[in-house]
């Protein structure tokens, strides 16, 4: 007998304490972060599309949609910290960047060529990361001190 398996069809809520956690796709969709998912809602449609966080991963941290309307960030607090890049059109994954320094990214930003990936870490390292998302590459890295003042981030 085959395995029945569950998948959500609507996802309701919102996480106030992913960062950036509301942005729009180039289809005029809205993208947030709900529960452990990042959802894509259509008002148009009246539609959800899911995008599942990761098995290990202990939640969403972050979100971010590049300049062109491509492309989805998404970071989330593991043992080490990782972020995952999908592309809007497909909902595929393109690639999944992971750091041995951090547990966590608190913000991240796309440059506007959608090329790098800008990444600050969280507590107690806060190292700020600019990856070459494509290749998987660190191009720099320097440690940086939390100056955050939102009430989100205390």
């Amino acid at each position: 007998m085959a395995a029945a398996t569950v998948a959500p069809r609507f996802v309701f809520g919102f996480r106030p304490d992913v960062a950036d956690n509301v942005a729009y796709t180039d289809e005029g969709a809205i993208v947030y972060a709900a529960g452990h998912n990042v959802v894509i809602y259509s008002s148009d449609t009246r539609q959800q599309k899911l995008i599942p966080g990761a098995l290990e991963s202990e939640g969403i941290t972050a979100l971010c949609v590049s300049a062109n309307k491509k492309l989805l960030a998404v970071a989330e607090r593991s043992e080490k910290a990782m972020v995952t890049v999908y592309d809007l059109q497909t909902l595929k994954r393109r690639k999944v960047l992971v750091a041995a320094d951090s547990k966590e990214y608190t913000s991240l930003a796309f440059s506007a060529d959608g090329k790098m990936l800008l990444a600050q870490g969280g507590a107690p390292e806060w190292n700020l990361v600019l990856w070459v998302w494509e290749k998987s590459k660190v191009a720099a890295s320097i440690k940086t001190t939390n100056q955050q003042s939102s009430p989100l981030h205390n």
